[in-house]
């Protein structure tokens, strides 16, 4: 799924249907649950204190140097990490999501300034090659997409073609996946490669009461420079 929150990171909220989000297991899946979920996602967000995307668009905003170039909010959902994006003075960003009922709630976001968050909105799957040039964003923001039945670590290999050199990423994975779908071996893979450059991975909650105890609520957000090609 390409939303903020991935469909296992709701533990706790019974009433929110894990037992449909655990069974997600292809693109079509998650378009059919995230249909019917996009007029309750937002509520959902704020009652459990959801933070992730915030500390994504902070760690992002720390590295980033992107001005008035275009930075990609991939699987933005309903706009959350949009929304920090803005409200942390970045100017352009569009977004990515297989979604088109969560887009249409990402559409209505306004920024600090009363204009849209997005500049443009774009349908996709990153379980395929996206419909989008090489080197065509001079960032990446990701928190939601990279965990169960979703997106695997191959889908990192499309990000950064479509990064321009030099772009930073922070992209959050879910950390109960994060070693046994082999998401550390395939950056450190990039890393000594030389494709990423600078990778810090920060361990950070996704609710503001979780305490680490439970791999589900938490997230490692790798945060890493694309180099040239």
């Amino acid at each position: 799924m390409e939303a903020e929150l991935s469909l296992g990171e709701a533990g706790g909220a019974s009433d929110f249907g894990l037992e449909e989000a655990y069974s997600v297991e292809s693109p079509d899946d998650n378009r059919a649950l995230y249909r019917a979920w996009a007029d309750t996602y937002d509520g959902f967000l704020g009652q459990s204190r959801y933070i992730y995307a915030r500390q994504v668009a902070e760690l992002f905003s720390e590295r980033s140097s992107a001005g008035d170039e275009p930075v990609l909010d991939v699987g933005c959902g309903t706009g959350v990490v949009g929304v920090e994006l803005r409200r942390l003075g970045v100017a352009v960003i569009d977004g990515l999501d297989i979604s088109p009922e969560m887009m249409a709630k990402a559409r209505q976001r306004t920024g600090p300034d009363g204009n849209p968050v997005y500049r443009h909105l774009i349908e996709g799957d990153l379980t395929g090659p996206l419909d989008l040039p090489a080197d065509s964003y001079a960032g990446i923001a990701s928190s939601g997409t990279f965990t169960h039945g979703h997106v695997g670590p191959e889908g990192l290999a499309e990000l950064l073609r479509i990064a321009g050199p030099g772009s930073v990423c922070a992209v959050g994975i879910n950390a109960a996946h994060f070693e046994g779908r082999g998401f550390r071996e395939h950056l450190h893979r990039y890393s000594a490669d030389g494709a990423i450059g600078g990778l810090e991975l920060a361990l950070r909650p996704m609710y503001e009461d979780a305490d680490g105890s439970e791999p589900d609520h938490m997230a490692q957000i790798a945060v890493f420079i694309v180099n040239c090609r």
